[in-house]
């Protein structure tokens, strides 16, 4: 993990090594009368820079930074039983969509199914990282392996789950959580006549545990 925190370090120390290379390289260089300098060397102000920086700041702060896109945390339900239920993807415009001569195309309000437009053959799984019974539940399903399979993570650590998993994990969004009506799971999303369906899967019920 601390790999991905190094290299921007090295990269910034790189970058101030490269300075003091070409200060000296100019004063090496300089031919002529040379005078006494007033002000503090150029290496030494640089070096004491280096010094000065807080690293082990910057290290949290990295660690932070990919924490907030590895990680997630989304409070959902365990599925307790089987339960099927249809969206509607129908969107309705916020603004006004024009050509490049600024003629309105499709004007605000407008409400389309983008399944009329273009398909859809994946199929999301929505699922707690956190969860030993989801992860084992899902290895042992048929779709595991399957190409058009998306895992989308709903709390957990990605780094993790895609250890486990041996698969890509992607991190839900509250967009995501919103359109699916995503409350429970584990959940799975597929698309049947132009419409989403959810099914959650009661792997927590009583007589599936």
């Amino acid at each position: 993990m601390y790999r991905k925190f190094i290299l921007p370090i090295l990269i910034g120390f790189i970058n101030v090594c490269f300075y003091v290379s070409v200060c000296l390289a100019e004063i090496i260089g300089t031919n002529g009368a040379t005078y006494p300098i007033a002000e503090s060397d150029a290496y030494e102000e640089l070096m004491a820079k280096v010094k000065s920086t807080n690293w082990d700041r910057i290290v949290k702060d990295y660690k932070a930074d990919i924490e907030k896109v590895t990680k997630v945390s989304f409070n959902l339900g365990r599925a307790k039983e089987d339960k099927t239920f249809y969206v509607n993807p129908t969107y309705t415009l916020q603004f006004d969509i024009m050509d490049e001569n600024g003629r309105i195309i499709y004007p605000k309000g407008y409400s389309f199914n983008p399944l009329d437009y273009i398909s859809f053959p994946y199929y999301l799984v929505f699922f707690d990282g956190n969860s030993v019974t989801e992860i084992a539940w899902m290895k042992k399903q048929e779709w595991f392996n399957n190409w058009n399979v998306m895992f989308i993570l709903t709390k957990g650590d990605v780094i993790r789950a895609e250890k486990q998993l041996g698969r890509t994990v992607f991190v839900a969004t509250p967009q995501m959580i919103e359109k699916f009506k995503i409350s429970k799971t584990p959940s799975l999303v597929s698309t049947q006549n132009k419409q989403l369906v959810i099914s959650e899967v009661g792997i927590y019920g009583e007589k599936k545990k």
